[in-house]
């Protein structure tokens, strides 16, 4: 009986202890319980948090679109030409865009894919595959998108290798139509430079014409053009436009 009255009163001691611990942890939750935000504090936080989301998919698409190019030059290269290419598909390609730009340019067809090939080795040269520059074309101004690059030039009676200041392009499209606008407006400093390469009556004059107002310092640079053509019939070009 004893015992019992012993177990009985140890269960309710233990179960009032119990108790208390649960009222003291509900009343610690109470304490650290998070208070209701209102309405007008919530609003401005999902608006901060999506001015953040806003701020961060911006930066996202500006670091995507960035300008910078290897080698320190800037532009936007938008597409990479392949190396399968064959020698005559690349004659047929940057053909087909050197009649669709002869109506602004004049410039002969069969001129503009002599240059490419020999200047671009058929688009293989990094020059051409990695900033779509098929002409050897120099940046005139800072504000032109450029890379600098080592190149051979004729000097002095030699060829020596110098640094210069190349224009980087988004296709081999746009560094055809700039050629032939380079060729029918001019230079800065003189727009009848090329002239003569316009008014031209054949591929021969041409390529001389080209010489002479200094596009190229190789000495032989109107006669490789002039081989060019007649290896791979380029006059073929020439006769879409006439």
């Amino acid at each position: 009986m004893l015992k019992q009255k012993r177990r009985k009163g140890l269960l309710a001691k233990t179960g009032m202890q119990l108790q208390q611990k649960l009222q003291r942890a509900f009343r610690n939750g109470l304490k650290h319980k998070k208070r209701y935000m209102p309405k007008k504090k919530r609003d401005a936080r999902r608006k901060w948090l999506w001015l953040l989301l806003v701020f961060f998919v911006g930066l996202f698409l500006w670091q995507s679109q960035d300008t910078t190019v290897e080698d320190g030059s800037t532009g936007t290269v938008t597409e990479t030409p392949t190396e399968d290419y064959t020698d005559q598909e690349f004659i047929q390609l940057i053909g087909e865009y050197a009649v669709a730009e002869y109506p602004k340019s004049q410039v002969l067809p069969s001129i503009v894919v002599a240059q490419a090939v020999l200047e671009s080795d058929f688009g293989r040269s990094d020059l051409s595959s990695k900033y779509f520059n098929l002409f050897g074309r120099k940046a005139y101004s800072e504000s032109e998108p450029s890379v600098d690059l080592p190149t051979q030039e004729f000097v002095n009676g030699a060829f020596v290798t110098v640094d210069e200041p190349f224009r980087v392009y988004a296709s081999w499209q746009e560094s055809v139509a700039d050629h032939g606008e380079l060729l029918a407006n001019g230079t800065s400093w003189n727009n009848a430079h090329y002239d003569q390469v316009i008014n031209a009556a054949d591929y021969q004059h041409a390529a001389y014409a080209l010489q002479e107002a200094g596009y190229a310092t190789d000495p032989n640079y109107a006669e490789t053009l002039i081989d060019v053509i007649e290896a791979y019939d380029l006059t073929k070009f020439d006769n879409l436009v006439k």
